[in-house]
């Protein structure tokens, strides 16, 4: 697939699962000369101040208990991170976020323009790639920034540790998997209570559910060994009872939403007479 010998181990992370043609013609559309981005981000990774965090996420299924994960973009944003977080937009996802903004709705925005004004981007991807292909295509999106120092792949695909390690250390990039069971569930997502998730009263249901999504999140920041494993639950935890995570949500998506109603008014006077 590259000329640069090395850059084929990307396509060598999931076990047994190669990149796609239909994946290959994808990049073809989206990069002019996706080997040259490569290695451009590769040298000048080494040279750039800003250490942004990407949040690699294999798509969320209704009742499945890694949902949990959409909110460490905010969690890693309470730690003054710079965060880029990727997903499908699957309908757990939209369940959660369309309470605050229009998710579904397509969104103009420069992403560097996000994260200067508030450190946050989710990048919710509404595509029919595979779910091999789309850890793969996420993959390639990150490692094509010169500015990211830290990649979490959070999935339940069948990654070559082997692989990542020499992917990692090509590109001088930490890299983390996060592995994740589709088979541990919750609640229908449909009918999460984010008032008892976010907020400080919960009954014993949600304070049950609070702690599993602790535990989950704090994998995140124990990946760095900033936190023992004790404090970085107990970090995550109090996040979800002192309104931290709301507010870093409800500011991102005040400012969403904002954004996309200013992009539909500009377009509507563009077709006026």
């Amino acid at each position: 697939m590259f000329i640069t010998e090395k850059l084929n181990i990307i396509s060598e992370i999931v076990e047994t699962q190669k990149i796609s043609e239909q994946l290959q013609y994808l990049l073809e559309q989206h990069y002019v000369n996706l080997e040259a981005t490569l290695l451009r981000a590769k040298v000048l990774r080494e040279f750039s101040t800003a250490k942004v965090q990407y949040i690699v996420q294999s798509p969320i299924q209704n009742k499945q208990l890694n949902i949990a994960f959409l909110f460490a973009p905010f969690i890693l944003a309470n730690l003054n991170k710079t965060v880029i977080y990727q997903s499908k937009a699957t309908s757990s996802v939209l369940n959660i976020l369309n309470h605050y903004y229009q998710v579904e709705q397509k969104q103009n925005l420069k992403v560097d323009e996000v994260l200067s004004a508030l450190n946050i981007f989710l990048d919710l991807s509404q595509t029919d790639l595979s779910d091999i292909d789309f850890l793969y295509f996420s993959l390639i999106k990150a490692l094509c920034r010169a500015d990211v120092s830290q990649i979490f792949l959070i999935t339940d695909l069948n990654i070559n540790l082997d692989r990542l390690h020499d992917l990692a250390q090509f590109f001088k990039v930490r890299i983390h998997i996060i592995e994740t069971n589709s088979q541990d569930k919750m609640i229908d997502i449909s009918q999460l209570n984010m008032r008892k998730l976010v907020f400080k009263n919960k009954d014993d249901e949600y304070v049950a559910l609070c702690e599993q999504f602790s535990q989950l999140n704090a994998k995140l920041l124990w990946c760095d060994h900033s936190y023992s494993q004790e404090q970085a639950i107990h970090l995550v935890e109090d996040m979800f009872y002192t309104e931290h995570i709301y507010e870093k949500l409800s500011v991102y998506a005040e400012y969403m939403q904002t954004r996309l109603q200013h992009n539909k008014a500009l377009t509507h006077a563009a077709f006026l007479p």
